[in-house]
């Protein structure tokens, strides 16, 4: 491509290394080949109107730290066509192979909305941050006509037009979640028919409320003593493979789109590659049905860089290396590759028994990966813990029984496809919560899991529900704890109640003294001597509690809003 003057190239350099000085953790890392392989250049924020004869017209994938974006232009000196990058990009369609030079920014807004030109967020996006707007995609490198799937992050209304000009008197259509396949989802006119949008922000909805609030329930405590949405084999999808999987797909839908619907614990197998961390069924692994690990991890990381303050992803490796010492080697290196955002404990880390939620994000991380095959490659790949679960399918698993186990997390899973019809119903999944399932991993999850009242999902949310999470982070809100119905809890106003009080062996106590919310360590200290005024942080806990409630009343948990944002303990 063209290339630019002397004197531009002098300054873009020069601009671009004071901003790399500046901000080292907001940067831009570009590769020469798809899915985050080959040659690494990485660019901290500036303009760089020549990105060099080495490297011009040789970056087939993005990778975004930090609060970064990048506009890549098609000629140096910020000529042709031209595209902005919010999101990580594994595989560049339009514009694969053919940057020439490219401005490095950082985002105003959590809240924004890419349009990919092929489905499974595959080929070169177009991003807006919360308000932006684009008239014409004419004017941009994707056009008019080709966006096939859309990646929506943190809280953004996303508005798209069938014609440009944002015309409001043909097809429009407000979307507020990621679609890996706009043809199937919303479907009508949507795939290959958008020529304009614009991202606004917005507030949640009542689904992003009560799953929001049920995480934070946990937030403080042991995350052995926590409950989570989970996956199983989240990777074996059509959203990524689009032949026939030989056991069949677990799921129809992304990891993005199901951390949209409360999943944030992922199983993934994995295994040696050839420079990579291969991820795929193991009967597929010897076809084309196989993706990378770096590929999976980088769609949550565009999740997260929009997500809620308190969400931390799980990720579960199946072990497939089987011992090999180089796979291990690429496995550390792929998961250094997300960045400073894995919780690292140590060489051969078990996760420390009280760790938290709340001690995870004040170290400024987001992700946690552990593995199975005991401490096998576990001195290697020290990014990755080990020891840390302990496994029960769900074929023959009564889930009436007591399975709560004090050190380890406690996980099931069904398997549908072609070779298993081993399932979990919504009422059992919670059934399983309440005696001591830690999370139940589930395959063919959709919008219907959560979106409908009762369903596999929805049910899963024993804290608080979407019926009752009206005005959720509103001054003065706290958590009402049940003493009879579905969900054990539902944001209320702060009136005069009982209060609920726990020592440290797990048991509950209810105060005779009643009050406002913050009154309730006060009471507890006064009528039982070593108990804590606090809130269940699980459905195990909440159950136990609801038995010690003998009045059949509501009682004060101590959760409610601080500052915008639901706590636990909060007094």
């Amino acid at each position: 491509m063209k290339k630019p003057s002397v004197r531009a190239l002098t300054a873009a350099l020069l601009l671009s290394g004071t901003a790399l000085a500046a901000q080292a953790e907001d940067k831009v890392c570009l590769y020469e080949h798809a899915e985050y392989q080959g040659a690494e250049w990485c660019y901290g924020v500036g303009d760089n109107s020549w990105i060099g004869s080495s490297r011009n017209d040789k970056v087939s994938s993005i990778k975004l730290y930090g609060n970064s974006y990048i506009e890549i232009f098609e000629h140096g000196s910020f000529g042709g066509k031209h595209s902005r990058v919010m999101a990580n990009t594994y595989k560049m369609g339009n514009m694969n192979d053919g940057i020439s030079s490219f401005k490095v920014r950082n985002r105003n807004s959590n809240d924004f909305a890419c349009l990919f030109e092929h489905p499974g967020f595959r080929g070169t996006p177009h991003c807006l941050q919360a308000g932006e707007g684009e008239s014409d995609l004419n004017n941009v490198l994707l056009g008019r006509n080709k966006a096939s799937s859309l990646l929506v992050a943190g809280k953004a209304n996303v508005e798209i037009f069938n014609y440009p000009g944002f015309n409001y008197s043909k097809e429009n259509r407000i979307l507020t979640r990621s679609t890996s396949n706009l043809e199937e989802r919303p479907a009508s006119w949507t795939e290959d028919n958008i020529d304009s949008f614009r991202v606004t922000s917005r507030v949640p909805t009542a689904q992003e409320a009560a799953i929001d609030i049920t995480e934070a329930a946990g937030y403080r405590s042991p995350i052995r003593e926590t409950n989570a949405l989970a996956s199983h084999n989240a990777f074996n999808s059509t959203a990524y493979f689009g032949g026939q999987l030989i056991p069949g797909p677990n799921h129809r839908r992304a990891l993005i789109e199901q951390l949209q619907l409360g999943v944030r614990f992922f199983e993934l197998d994995v295994s040696k590659g050839g420079s990579y961390t291969k991820v795929c069924h193991s009967v597929d692994c010897g076809t084309t049905f196989t993706t990378t690990l770096r590929r999976m991890l980088g769609e949550v990381d565009s999740w997260l860089k929009g997500a809620d303050a308190n969400d931390v992803v799980f990720f579960y490796l199946q072990d497939d290396i089987n011992g090999d010492s180089s796979g291990y080697q690429q496995l550390q290196r792929d998961v250094e590759w997300l960045g400073d955002i894995v919780y690292t404990a140590g060489s051969c880390q078990t996760l420390p028994y009280d760790l938290t939620f709340e001690q995870i994000r004040q170290q400024g991380k987001r992700v946690f990966i552990y593995k199975d095959d005991g401490s096998t490659g576990c001195d290697i790949a020290k990014s990755v813990a080990v020891n840390f679960e302990q496994n029960k399918g769900v074929s023959g698993l009564n889930v009436y029984e007591n399975h709560f186990n004090s050190s380890r997390y406690v996980r099931s899973q069904e398997c549908i496809n072609y070779f298993c019809n081993d399932n979990v119903s919504a009422a059992d999944a919670l059934t399983g919560l309440q005696n001591g399932i830690n999370a139940f991993g589930l395959d063919m999850i959709d919008e219907g899991d959560m979106d409908n009242s009762g369903d596999r999902l929805n049910n899963q949310l024993w804290a608080v529900g979407p019926e009752g999470a009206a005005s959720a982070y509103s001054n003065g809100k706290v958590a009402r704890f049940h003493a009879n119905g579905n969900r054990f809890m539902s944001v209320a106003a702060d009136n005069s109640l009982n209060y609920a009080c726990r020592n440290n062996s797990g048991q509950w106590a209810i105060t005779q003294a009643m009050g406002n919310a913050a009154n309730g360590t006060a009471a507890c200290a006064a009528e039982y001597p070593g108990y804590s005024y606090t809130t269940p942080a699980s459905a195990h806990e909440a159950r136990l509690l609801r038995n010690a409630i003998t009045s059949g009343s509501d009682v004060h948990v101590n959760f409610a809003v601080s500052n915008g944002q639901w706590l636990p303990d909060r007094w």
